[in-house]
């Protein structure tokens, strides 16, 4: 299998993140259906179906970023990182966003302190493996 590294690391990682009860990013979900409600209030219906229909995926978390390794091992790499994207939730971008607000409020300390929340965690192990899976599956 071409892909087995990344299919393990995804399948790894959602586990852990099933155990963990992660969901993915819900709340930033429903904010752009509020958004979405208030600007552009014609298509708003239409909107919030497709943003519903995401929210269910983002909200399955670990079992999420296992269809997305299933993807990985069926060779729909675009629709698997999509879904690991939902399930997973947070991402590498967010990931570094935390790490610098806790560094810039607190420090060296502070960011030692989230460090080793994350090393703690298997919810974010279970993150940090998905990213992973996400950055090294190869498509054709």
């Amino acid at each position: 299998m071409k892909n087995g590294f990344s299919v393990a690391l995804a399948l790894i990682g959602g586990i852990l993140l099933f155990q963990a009860s992660w969901v993915g990013s819900i709340g930033f979900i429903a904010d752009i259906a509020t958004y979405a409600a208030t600007y552009f209030p014609a298509a708003a219906e239409a909107i919030t179906l497709l943003l519903t229909v995401l929210l269910y995926i983002a909200s399955l978390g670990g079992i999420a970023v296992i269809v997305g390794g299933i993807l990985f091992a069926m060779n729909r790499i675009g629709t698997g990182k999509f879904v690991i994207g939902l399930g997973a939730g947070i991402g590498l971008f967010g990931l570094i966003i935390m790490l610098v607000e806790a560094y810039l409020a607190g420090g060296v300390a502070a960011l030692t302190d989230v460090l080793t929340l994350i090393s703690q965690s298997i919810a974010w192990i279970g993150v940090i493996l998905s990213i992973v899976a996400r950055r090294s599956v190869k498509s054709d």
